[in-house]
């Protein structure tokens, strides 16, 4: 990858971001599992022409809802309410990812560990955990709830030139449709850049304008600006954070032998007054 100058990486240097907004945005994107415990959010999809692309469902729905609430409850419906996706079991015994005794199964949740936070509050150097939630039915949504591959787990080596995984050709501070304060750049991909998923990166292979909500650290927008799928754009619109989420939500129903809400429906024949039957409910055993 060629080398870029200062005219490349920001084409009009005098309203280039500050070095201290970037690093604000760094320690953003690399917040997100520290910041929120539930959230509830609606997630759509454009195409270049601005049209709204259908989710490969039942009812091809044009938007879907999704509650999440960490570590690893998922909940999705469609536009009509319907339940497309949740959790089969929480907390199930991992008696055999410990006995595989690899060292990714003995990694702990990020909300178990404490990182170095910035001076903003904001985390500047994050430990190694479990970060990647294997449950979710789409890989490109944990890119979405933690977008931490467009800022690298910590700061980039001072000695480098290009020390970040991405590259920020432009940054500012908006307020969403929901009026949610956001940071949203314009990025490129640098030499360090890893996706958290190979096959679901975050960044296009050009400009990708991505937009961070401030509270949650959550991925909002990501247009794809030039280069394949340019002008596929995702939305979340995020409408509840930190909500109390009982298990219900997110675990299948389970058969019970009865549910005595239910009155069971017996069938009565039709009975007139001269049948056998008649007699017998009316005044007893027929003579």
């Amino acid at each position: 990858m060629a080398q870029l100058d200062g005219t490349g990486v920001f084409p009009d240097p005098e309203h280039a971001p500050g070095k201290e907004l970037m690093g604000h945005f760094r320690r953003l994107a690399r917040s997100s599992p520290w910041l929120w415990d539930t959230v509830q959010f609606t997630i759509a999809a454009t195409d270049a022409e601005q049209r709204t692309l259908a989710f490969a469902t039942p009812g091809l729905a044009k938007h879907l809802t999704v509650l999440i609430r960490r570590p690893d409850a998922i909940r999705v419906e469609d536009d009509a309410g319907a339940v497309l996706f949740r959790t089969e079991h929480i907390n199930d015994s991992r008696d055999g990812r410990f006995v595989a005794a690899t060292r990714k199964s003995w990694l702990l949740p990020p909300q178990l560990l404490s990182p170095v936070y910035g001076d903003d509050g904001l985390v500047s150097r994050r430990p190694e955990a479990a970060y990647v939630n294997e449950l979710m039915p789409v890989g490109l949504w944990s890119a979405f709830l933690d977008p931490v591959e467009v800022a690298g787990f910590a700061p980039g080596p001072a000695d480098m030139a290009f020390p970040h995984p991405s590259t920020i050709r432009s940054l500012r501070v908006i307020i969403d449709e929901a009026g949610r304060e956001c940071l949203e750049a314009v990025l490129s991909r640098g030499h360090s850049y890893s996706p958290l998923l190979p096959e679901a990166p975050l960044l296009g292979t050009g400009m990708t304008r991505i937009r961070l909500d401030r509270a949650t650290g959550i991925c909002v927008l990501r247009q794809v600006l030039d280069g394949p799928g340019a002008g596929v754009e995702h939305r979340i619109l995020i409408t509840a954070t930190d909500q109390y989420m009982i298990d219900g939500l997110f675990t299948q129903p389970q058969a019970s032998l009865s549910d005595m809400r239910l009155a069971p429906l017996w069938p009565i024949p039709d009975l007139t007054e001269d049948s056998p039957d008649a007699a017998r409910h009316r005044d007893g055993p027929a003579a």
